[in-house]
């Protein structure tokens, strides 16, 4: 799988290291107790409502409003609106297929919803099956056996490290309090592959910020309601009359988060 707190996560998720000490004498003591508590928190069945995209990726700067619709476990539609809300591109995906077209555009893209092809309108490279959680506020999470627990008193949060240092490891920060994740980051080595970081919110965040090579994503969450119904034809909606249909082909080697995450 991909990114991404002032004072909760030093440098957005970076790895430096705050204060450590001893884990509190109240709360869970090993690193699979708060993983699984953290995993174990309830997510809505759905979300639907408002969003801001802001985009950095190499030197070109993306910001656009969204609606956005998420079915769980593995569906998702988001537009790109114009102020009015009129519509301007779209991305949907029903769990195995997507498609993607621009209002007025020659060609609708259409294929199998893997990271390459979902990343196509916000470029968050995720497959559906990760993606949907990852917007509610639970990132993917590799599946290693693996795993330490540290406290970081500066931060005053617990510190998941999931595989060894000298190969693919992640760490999953999580909030003491309510056992949210409130951020986590993907390592190869000693290069930093991804981070998502969660800010504010009650039962979803009100952001999300997604870091990766030469991407920098933020999705700012309004007006979101949840758990109301949703009708699943919005997530495979036909291409428009007219267009091109062209398939679009998932050649390239998925990032490792993608490859190796487990979602439980």
């Amino acid at each position: 799988m991909n990114r991404v707190l002032s004072l909760v996560m030093c440098a957005a998720l970076s790895a430096c290291s705050g204060t450590q000490v001893q884990l509190p004498v109240d709360g869970p003591q090993i690193a699979e107790d708060v993983l699984s508590r953290a995993l174990a928190r309830p997510l809505p069945q759905s979300a639907q409502g408002m969003a801001r995209l802001t985009a950095y990726l190499k030197t070109e700067r993306r910001s656009v409003d969204l609606i956005v619709i998420v079915a769980m476990p593995d569906k998702v539609q988001m537009q790109a609106v114009s102020p009015t809300l009129d519509m301007l591109a779209i991305m949907a995906t029903d769990g195995q297929r997507f498609v993607s077209f621009e209002r007025g555009g020659e060609r609708c893209s259409v294929g199998d919803a893997c990271p390459r092809n979902m990343a196509r309108l916000v470029p968050i490279a995720l497959s559906p099956q990760q993606l949907a959680p990852a917007l509610l506020g639970r990132p993917p999470v590799l599946d290693l056996p693996e795993k330490r627990l540290r406290w970081d008193a500066d931060r005053a949060l617990y510190v998941v490290t999931l595989g060894q240092e000298t190969s693919t490891h992640q760490q999953v920060f999580v909030s003491p309090k309510d056992f949210r994740i409130v951020g986590t980051v993907l390592f190869e080595r000693t290069e930093r592959i991804a981070s998502i970081e969660y800010i504010g919110g009650n039962r979803v965040p009100d952001s999300l910020h997604y870091k990766a090579k030469d991407v920098d994503v933020t999705v700012e969450l309004r007006k979101i309601d949840l758990d109301l119904p949703t009708d699943v034809e919005v997530f495979a909606p036909p291409c428009p009359d007219g267009m091109l249909r062209q398939e679009m082909p998932c050649v390239d080697e998925p990032p490792i988060l993608e490859n190796r995450a487990k979602n439980p």
